[in-house]
């Protein structure tokens, strides 16, 4: 890191130590203050078209249902023609219909391409449509599909729990096309299953008045439908995803990170674990933003959600698990908070195949989190700490294992915590120790700006480490990602 960057990094820690102190409660600002925004910013990118998704969506609780049109515009951006396109329907997976009151499903009622009926073939967690001709390169296909989705009754990143309904991967979304083909990969059981590129999105939701929806994007409009029900409009710039988290119950307050809207979203019996979500939130964005670079939108969101594992990223917005909102689990609830929140750069922004390279984001969030607690709170995360000495419980007993595997390639999912969380933050902390702090600083931060919207590789992390480093670190990665040996 260049010495401006180590000045910017000083007074942004002295700054969030103070706001760790209680200066929050005064930035506050209860729901009533709004969250209407301006359009986002759309930052263009060389040699990508991005998708654009019109989603039309109506919600009734009662039933667990959405009614849903998708209008999608899909640029082909490859060098090659493509006789088909695909979406993933990730509702449909074997979790979200396995021993629960309602089972999830996504069903798809029809395809158009342009104003003309598609042929198409949906299969498990798979739509195919097939074009009428090949989409040559730089061409672009308008696609509209109706289709429905029964809300699973499931304590999950998709489902409804506790008098949260969290939509996390709902929708039909574009698989991905790159060099390797079609990544069509099913819905593995562990980890974050999911691929997916930048997108823009305008995505409108008719919902019972009583009900409020923490989202995606900017809040752009609020609009009064005949009956108790209103109408809200998000519109997004370049994310990978687009979530949701609903109820009756919520409540939310908001402060600013700089000129980032920051929201917590929490039922009203957690109030104050909503308060300390809110300001978990904003130091992280504070600070990730100094020794990383700037966050790119206007708006961050963090919610407590039924889902029972912690917490799931999604842009600009992440879930937190309910549960560890009362008073004894609050250093658990920070810890989380932060790690989600550093994933808005790691998956959001410099995105990675988190099927095949989990460790890529997952890995790098983790040693995110943990210099979040060393520089800003003074301490080690005890969430870190954990996974740190999962790893090494792992290693003692299995005798280590490789971190760059597929989801599926894992024996276990002890084995997949073990390895891509805690082995994953110890390559970072070996990393730091082999090149020193500034540099890695500056590492990670040239990698951020490089891969910004794109989709980044190990090997691309590798090149960027031995570019700013100067110096062969074959072996070290080697040794860290392809190796069982010993530390």
């Amino acid at each position: 890191m260049v010495r401006g960057d180590r000045r910017r990094l000083f007074i942004a820690a002295a700054v969030l130590v103070l706001l760790g102190l209680g200066l929050a409660i005064r930035c506050e600002a209860p729901s009533g203050a709004g969250g209407l925004l301006p359009p986002p910013a759309v930052p263009q990118v060389a040699g990508l078209v991005p998708a654009v998704y019109d989603l039309d969506v109506s919600l009734d609780p009662a039933g667990g249902t959405l009614r849903g049109e998708s209008r999608v515009e899909y640029t082909n951006n490859e060098e090659v023609p493509l006789g088909e396109l695909y979406f993933h329907l990730y509702p449909n997976a074997a979790p979200f219909a396995r021993d629960v009151a309602r089972p999830g499903r996504l069903t798809v009622h029809g395809v158009r391409l342009g104003e003309h009926p598609a042929r198409w073939e949906a299969r498990a967690t798979q739509l195919k449509v097939a074009l009428p001709q090949p989409l040559a390169p730089g061409e672009k296909a308008e696609l509209t599909l109706t289709w429905e989705l029964t809300v699973p009754a499931y304590p999950g990143r998709l489902g409804e729990n506790d008098g949260i309904i969290s939509l996390g991967n709902w929708y039909p979304i574009l698989a991905v096309y790159d060099a390797a083909g079609w990544h069509l990969d099913p819905y593995y059981e562990r980890g974050d299953p999911f691929y997916s590129e930048v997108a823009r999105y305008k995505v409108h939701l008719a919902l019972p008045d009583a009900y409020q929806a923490a989202a995606t994007g900017n809040l752009r409009a609020v609009r009064n439908l005949p009956g108790p029900t209103k109408e809200l409009t998000w519109e997004s710039g370049l994310v990978r995803d687009f979530a949701l988290a609903i109820s009756s119950d919520y409540q939310a307050l908001r402060t600013r990170a700089g000129e980032v809207l920051v929201q917590s979203y929490f039922p009203k019996e957690e109030r104050d674990g909503g308060r300390r979500v809110l300001a978990a939130g904003r130091d992280a964005l504070e600070f990730f933003s100094c020794i990383f670079g700037s966050y790119p939108y206007d708006q961050f969101t963090l919610a407590a959600t039924g889902f029972y594992q912690g917490g799931m990223e999604y842009p600009n917005i992440v879930f937190l698990a309910r549960q560890f909102y009362g008073p004894a689990d609050a250093d658990v609830l920070e810890y989380v908070a932060v790690h989600e929140t550093a994933h808005q750069w790691w998956y959001g922004v410099v995105g990675n195949n988190q099927e095949e390279e989990a460790w890529l984001d997952e890995g790098l969030a983790e040693f995110s989190t943990l210099l979040f607690f060393e520089k800003v709170r003074g301490r080690t995360a005890a969430g870190t700490q954990s996974l740190l000495s999962l790893y090494e419980a792992y290693r003692q007993a299995e005798g280590d294992g490789v971190v760059l595997q597929r989801l599926d390639a894992f024996p276990s999912d002890l084995a997949y915590n073990a390895l891509v969380y805690g082995k994953g933050c110890l390559l970072f902390i070996k990393l730091r120790e082999e090149v020193g702090e500034e540099t890695l600083l500056k590492i990670l931060r040239t990698y951020y700006q490089r891969f910004a919207y794109r989709t980044a590789t190990s090997r691309d992390f590798i090149r960027v480490a031995e570019e700013v480093s100067g110096r062969d670190l074959s072996a070290f990665f080697h040794r860290w990602l392809e190796s069982a040996g010993e530390k």
